[in-house]
């Protein structure tokens, strides 16, 4: 299975929509941090005009659609021998490979994987445990269309001899074994046993009204938000597949490959293994059907909180930490605006609404060592030294890098509990996922 992070290239020809005899060479690079960039190589003065979509033929003999937009007037231009060239680079939002998209590009049906989704649904070490079933493990009503989860495997053929792929190490228990097989075999000669190899769990969005790839992905970038919550890091599509019809009518996948632009750290966590006993949320434990109808219903109103896991990178400086207390104090000061709580109280109020008792503990003793037994004063003066020129530098001069950050992943949690409560997950599965991840 390709991934959207494995570096890709692919080289071929490339031509506007409906000027296929003026096709030029070119390289396809792919990376999740570089994202999608033609390097072109245009011979001849007849220069194609600027377009949002441009079709290849790659070297894999496949057809493929760079979505974006494709403007080689600004390339580079040189003339030898009275031949002229240009030489250019160009990125693109979407690489499509598979078909040449229409110009409209309307679909209705994309399905998907997420990074860390399989040990979400599974320990990957019991996979070979899961049954595989035709039928979605449930479907989710949207405002757009449906969203479904369910299996995708491979099966290789069963043989007829089965002991040759079963093997138990009592002789007698295997030849019953292969004849009770043989007999069932024989009752149904058109029916193929399969021997399941490989199993995963993906996401199929099928909209009421069909629409571009930009707009699917937006779809796709919502699901992906609320895994990166439920997960506690950063979740973007690891496989996206457009679903369509063939020119013969027939069921037709391509593959999509986005320009996601991210930093090597958030990449490298993306790809991190996780393990499905130590994730602060699992499948087991919420109704995800539900869940993901209620995000959806209100994901817009989280865009800063998401934007802290989505582009997290594992690594704190002074100034990145300063950066994240001040914008989480100021989320505090929303979500106590909201419930009517005054001034007074609005860092405080928070932690005692949406925090755990561990998190209480914690603030209330980083904030003791640095001289100020009220947490929520203590919250409210480091959001004021560090944003305000002039103000005196108390709690800034006695906490320590180290007790700002973990400050600011206190304030973080506690308001990745209020936005898990705003979407009804259970009370004490919040305070289990705070729990777990209280430094």
């Amino acid at each position: 299975m390709e991934s959207n992070f494995t570096q890709r290239e692919w080289n071929g020809e490339f031509f506007l929509p409906d000027q296929f005899d003026n096709r030029f060479f070119g390289k396809i690079t792919f990376s999740p941090e570089k994202g999608v960039v033609l390097s072109y190589h245009i011979t001849g003065h007849d220069l194609p005009s600027e377009s949002e979509l441009l079709y290849g033929v790659l070297d894999t003999g496949e057809q493929c659609t760079l979505v974006g937009t494709f403007s080689p007037a600004h390339s580079g231009f040189s003339v030898k021998n009275g031949l002229s060239t240009r030489n250019g680079k160009a990125g693109f939002y979407f690489l499509v490979i598979g078909k040449f998209l229409g110009e409209k590009g309307l679909f209705s049906e994309v399905s998907f994987s997420l990074t860390g989704m399989q040990e979400f649904f599974f320990p990957k070490g019991y996979k070979d445990l899961v049954k595989y079933s035709n039928e979605p493990l449930f479907v989710a009503e949207t405002d757009y269309g449906y969203i479904e989860v369910g299996n995708n495997a491979n099966f290789s053929m069963l043989g007829k001899d089965v002991t040759t792929q079963i093997y138990n190490r009592n002789d007698q228990a295997l030849a019953d074994l292969k004849q009770a097989f043989e007999e069932i075999d024989s009752k149904h000669e058109n029916s193929f046993f399969m021997l399941k190899k490989e199993i995963s769990y993906m996401v199929t969005i099928k909209v009421n009204n069909a629409c571009g790839v930009l707009t699917l992905f937006e779809h796709i970038t919502d699901i992906s938000n609320l895994f990166a919550i439920l997960i506690y890091g950063p979740v973007y599509p690891e496989l996206i597949e457009l679903k369509h019809l063939d020119d013969d009518g027939h069921p037709y996948s391509s593959t999509v490959y986005p320009s996601m632009a991210l930093e090597k750290r958030t990449a490298d966590l993306c790809k991190k293994e996780r393990s499905h006993f130590h994730m602060p949320i699992t499948k087991s434990n919420i109704d995800l059907a539900s869940t993901i109808k209620k995000w959806l219903a209100q994901s817009k109103k989280y865009t800063t909180i998401v934007s802290s896991l989505q582009h997290e990178t594992g690594y704190r400086n002074e100034h990145s930490v300063h950066g994240e207390l001040v914008m989480y104090a100021t989320q505090f000061e929303s979500i106590s605006h909201a419930a009517g709580v005054g001034n007074i109280n609005k860092y405080e109020y928070p932690v005692t609404q949406f925090g755990t008792d561990k998190i209480k503990k914690s603030l209330a003793q980083i904030f003791s060592g640095a001289g100020e037994p009220d947490f929520g004063k203590g919250i409210g003066n480091l959001r004021n030294e560090i944003a305000h020129v002039g103000k005196p530098k108390t709690l800034l001069s006695s906490l320590t890098l180290r007790d700002m950050v973990q400050v600011s992943q206190l304030l973080q949690i506690t308001i990745l509990g209020y936005v898990l409560d705003a979407i009804d997950v259970g009370e004490e599965v919040i305070e289990k996922y705070q729990d777990n991840l209280t430094p």
